[in-house]
């Protein structure tokens, strides 16, 4: 009998792990991301999160921060409300300018067998946060980002800099990485190194060379939706990605440089059209620039993430089939004569992984400032954190050099003259 109570015992003390193994299972969250806001405007934003699908879900938004009286949009496809697997978008719409609202978003799982059986739980909801819309009147703060290529530690860098400086919006100016798969890219874009990017600012996405790349990137719209189509006429639908926004007293505009290499180049076979996508961003930059909004804006800043100007003239100029272009010079002959009639002060971009300005001249008066690379180290391809704000009646661009946070670069540009 003794030895019998002692093997109970020993079994008892190695069963008691497995016993405690077996325990109901933590409930997991149906957010697999934060919320990340996108496409700011005057009167509308966009609001896109990961799921534990299938899920629906809902943005509820307020003025007033207890959301007593808030107002909800679901994530839908007319005439169905959404029901995704891994990523959900909401647009809201009917927004008054140059206003703080508070909103929070709800995911709910459903269970859908099959045609005549649907079954939606109970709605699990994030924390309540807040975004200002733009116009004439924000505050005009903005922050650069560029060629974080999902090196997550440096992104948490820029993350923990960006949040500091508060913008009203975040520019992320292209080559975020390259779109391999759909949770790929819910997780680079929505939840980078497990930052929460833009609760409480909405993103201004730039598209660079990289993010044209990868078997998913046709489907990119998911997880990085466009610009409402009411923001212009319907002969540039296509150009989803272009912006042109007023916050405060500068104007932004946002433009794509395509790829680095001519769309006859074989690493295509056939599949890119760049040439007159970027030929239809002109006319539609052209009327852009007429509108009263963004012509009579003391500022102008453009983005785009390739070069449009580079005083070397052996770096390669985006035109030819040997090698990547340093430089866009078929979008610098279209767009440059532009910038220059209507009083554009400043173009910044990115690609070349190393902060470098370029002073305008009388032919080109308009200023470069290129970013920096996803590296921390001292050396060549060093991140940077870029910011505009206008103060005492001048736009101050600082760039930061985020190895060791020191500003590397301070230009201020005085109001265009009207």
């Amino acid at each position: 009998m003794k030895h019998l109570l002692s093997f109970l015992s020993l079994v008892a003390v190695f069963a008691a792990p497995l016993f405690a193994q077996d325990a109901a299972p933590e409930k997991k969250s149906l957010f697999t991301t934060p919320v990340v806001l996108q496409i700011p405007a005057e009167t509308s934003i966009g609001a896109v999160w990961g799921v534990n699908g299938p899920a629906a879900g809902f943005v509820e938004y307020s003025t007033k921060e207890d959301l007593s009286d808030a107002k909800r949009v679901y994530a839908c496809v007319p005439p169905l409300r959404s029901i995704q697997d891994n990523v959900l978008s909401v647009r809201i719409r009917g927004l008054e300018p140059n206003t703080k609202y508070y909103y929070r978003a709800a995911t709910l799982p459903v269970d859908y067998p099959n045609a005549y059986k649907v079954t939606v739980g109970e709605p699990e909801f994030s924390a309540v946060h807040s975004f200002t819309t733009l116009g004439n009147k924000a505050k005009a703060s903005f922050a650069v980002i560029n060629d974080t290529h999902a090196n997550f530690p440096t992104f948490k860098v820029l993350d923990k800099k960006v949040k500091s400086l508060n913008p009203t919006v975040l520019l992320w100016n292209g080559d975020t990485g390259e779109m391999t798969s759909e949770q790929y890219a819910v997780q680079t874009l929505l939840n980078p190194g497990g930052c929460a990017i833009a609760e409480d600012y909405g993103i201004l996405f730039v598209a660079g060379n990289h993010d044209n790349r990868g078997p998913w990137v046709r489907n990119i719209d998911k997880v990085l939706i466009k610009r409402n189509p009411e923001e212009r006429d319907s002969k540039y639908w296509s150009l989803g990605r272009n912006f042109a926004v007023r916050m405060g007293d500068v104007a932004l505009i946002g433009l794509d440089t395509g790829e680095d290499k001519p769309d006859a180049h074989p690493v295509f076979q056939g599949l890119a059209e760049f040439e007159p996508y970027r030929e239809l961003q002109t006319q539609w930059l052209k009327e852009t620039l007429e509108r009263p909004e963004i012509k009579s804006a003391p500022f102008i800043v453009a983005f785009c993430h390739i070069p449009i100007f580079d005083s070397d003239p052996n770096s390669n100029p985006g035109n030819i089939m040997e090698g990547f272009a340093y430089w866009q010079k078929p979008c610098s002959e279209m767009w440059s004569p532009l910038f220059k009639q209507y009083g554009v002060q400043a173009v910044i971009t990115a690609h070349m992984h190393h902060f470098r300005y370029d002073e305008p001249t009388e032919d080109r008066p308009w200023a470069q400032f290129v970013g920096g690379g996803h590296s921390l180290a001292e050396r060549y391809d060093t991140a940077t954190v870029i910011s505009g704000t206008v103060e005492d009646g001048e736009l101050v661009i600082r760039v930061y050099k985020m190895s060791d946070d020191s500003i590397i670069k301070e230009v201020k540009f005085e109001k265009r003259e009207l």
